[in-house]
C-alpha cells in the first residue's frame, strides 16, 4: 500500500476510535467487511451507537451512497427496494424504481432486521449472497459493498440463526465499561467537552484501491499452521465451520491485517476477530477464546510469562542472598543455586530475544516496549547474581 493511502486509512480509523469509545474491534471488523464486500451483523442494546457508527464509516468514503432503514413487521418491500414504476406498470412490466433505495447503495444499514417480515427477509437473500436484485425480468448487479444489519440480541429461532449465517462478522456492541470512557461520555453530554467529529480524506475510489491492496496481503507460515490447528480444535469441541465460511474468513483476515497496517496475516490477528465470526450460538464464544489461548499464544502473553518467571527467580535469589552462613558446605550450596538461577535467566533472555526478533510473530509497539524493558531487567539481574557468586567464591 502506498504511504498516502495508508495514512488516510489509519487517520480515518483513529478518528473513528476517538469518537466511538471502546469500539476498536468493531470498527476494524466493519472496515474489513466493507473492504472484502462481506456483510456484518451488530448485536446490542438500543443506544449503543450502532447506526451512527455505520453511517460514519460510509460517509468516510466520500461519494459512497448510504442507505439506512429501521425495519418493522409492517415494512413493505417497496420501502427497501423502491416503489413500482407506474410508467412500466402501464406496459405490464413490474419494475421498481431502485434509485435512492437499497439496490443502488454502496453501504447499507438495516436496523432491527429480524423484525422484518419473511417476505422482506427472503427478498434480501440474493442481495446478501450474490449482490444481485431481481427487478422484474431484469437481474440487476448492485453496487453494494457491504450490508450491515443490527438487532438487540442474537436470535434463538433456528430459521433466523440460519439467516444470520449470511453475515460473517457478528460482534456484540456492549455499553461502555471503563469508568474513564463513561466519564468522557458524560462530559460530552453536558457540553463540558465537545465530542470529536469523524474526519476522513478517503474517497470511494480509495475503497477500490484498498480492496486491491487487501488481495496482495499474504499469510505467514505460522498463521497457516495455527489457523488449521484452531479449526481442528474447534471441530473437536463441536464447533464446525463450512468450507464456504472458511474461505470467507481467510479473505476477511487479509483485510483485517490491512486495517491493522500489516503486510502479512499473523496468527495473533485471530484473537480479536475470530471470536466474532465462527460461533454458532453465544455459548460457543468462551470455548473459542479458550481454543485461541491454547493454540495462538500472543507476544503479550509470552512476555508476561517471561516476566512472571523472572520475578519468581529474583524472589528466590533474595531469599538465598539473605541467608547468612559461613559454613563451607552451605556456601557451596548457595553458589550452586545461584549458578542455576543465572542459567535460568540466560534461558529466559534467549526466549525473550527470539520472541522480539521473530518475523513470524506480530508484536505491537506496546509489547515491544515491555519486552525491551524486561530484557534490560533480566540483564541487570544476571549481573547482580554474577556479582553475588563472585563475592562468595575466591
Amino acid at each position: 500500500m502506498n504511504d498516502k493511502l495508508f495514512t488516510k486509512l489509519q487517520n480515518f480509523r483513529s478518528s473513528l476510535n476517538t469518537k466511538f469509545l471502546e469500539r476498536e474491534d468493531i470498527i476494524d471488523g466493519v472496515l474489513a467487511s466493507v473492504i472484502t464486500k462481506q456483510n456484518c451483523f451488530l448485536f446490542g442494546l438500543p443506544g449503543t451507537g450502532k447506526s451512527e457508527l455505520v453511517r460514519e464509516i460510509s460517509n468516510g468514503f466520500k461519494s459512497s451512497k448510504f442507505f439506512g432503514y429501521l425495519l418493522s413487521p409492517t415494512t413493505d418491500p417497496s420501502e427497501l427496494f423502491g416503489p413500482v414504476a407506474v410508467s412500466k406498470l402501464l406496459k405490464d412490466e413490474y419494475v421498481r424504481d431502485v434509485e435512492g433505495y437499497l439496490p443502488s447503495a454502496n453501504i447499507a444499514f438495516l436496523d432491527e432486521l429480524f423484525r422484518g417480515s419473511s417476505a422482506v427477509l427472503n427478498s434480501l437473500l440474493t442481495i446478501l449472497n450474490e449482490r444481485t436484485f431481481n427487478n422484474g425480468r431484469e437481474v440487476i448487479q448492485t453496487p453494494i459493498q457491504s450490508i450491515v444489519a443490527a438487532t438487540n440480541s442474537f436470535p434463538t429461532e433456528e430459521s433466523l440463526q440460519a439467516f444470520c449465517d449470511r453475515f460473517l462478522f457478528r460482534p456484540t456492541v456492549e455499553p461502555l465499561k471503563k469508568p474513564t470512557a463513561r466519564r468522557l461520555l458524560d462530559l460530552w453530554a453536558l457540553g463540558i467537552e465537545k465530542r470529536p467529529t469523524v474526519t476522513s480524506d478517503l474517497t470511494y475510489s480509495d475503497l477500490t484501491e484498498l480492496q486491491k491492496e487487501a488481495e496482495k496481503i499474504e499469510a505467514s507460515e505460522e498463521f497457516l499452521d495455527r489457523f488449521s490447528q484452531v479449526f481442528d480444535l474447534l471441530a473437536s469441541r463441536g464447533i464446525s465451520i463450512s468450507d464456504r465460511r472458511r474461505v470467507q474468513i481467510l479473505r476477511f483476515m487479509k483485510a483485517w491485517a490491512l486495517v491493522q497496517g500489516d503486510e502479512l496475516i499473523y496468527a495473533e490477528h485471530l484473537h480479536r476477530s475470530l471470536i466474532h465470526i465462527v460461533y454458532q450460538t453465544t455459548e460457543d464464544i468462551p470455548v473459542i477464546k479458550e481454543v485461541l489461548d491454547q493454540a495462538v499464544p500472543t507476544a503479550e502473553k509470552m512476555i508476561a510469562q517471561v516476566k512472571r518467571a523472572h520475578n519468581g527467580l529474583m524472589t528466590e535469589y533474595h531469599a538465598i542472598h539473605s541467608a547468612n552462613s559461613k559454613n563451607l558446605g552451605d556456601l557451596n550450596s548457595i553458589v550452586s543455586k545461584l549458578r542455576k538461577q543465572h542459567n535460568d535467566l540466560l534461558t529466559l533472555e534467549e526466549k525473550l530475544d527470539n520472541l522480539l526478533e521473530a518475523n513470524d510473530c506480530r508484536i505491537t509497539i506496546n509489547a515491544r516496549r515491555d519486552g525491551v524493558k524486561l530484557s534490560q531487567a533480566i540483564e541487570q539481574s544476571k549481573q547482580m547474581i554474577a556479582q553475588s557468586i563472585s563475592d562468595i567464591t575466591p
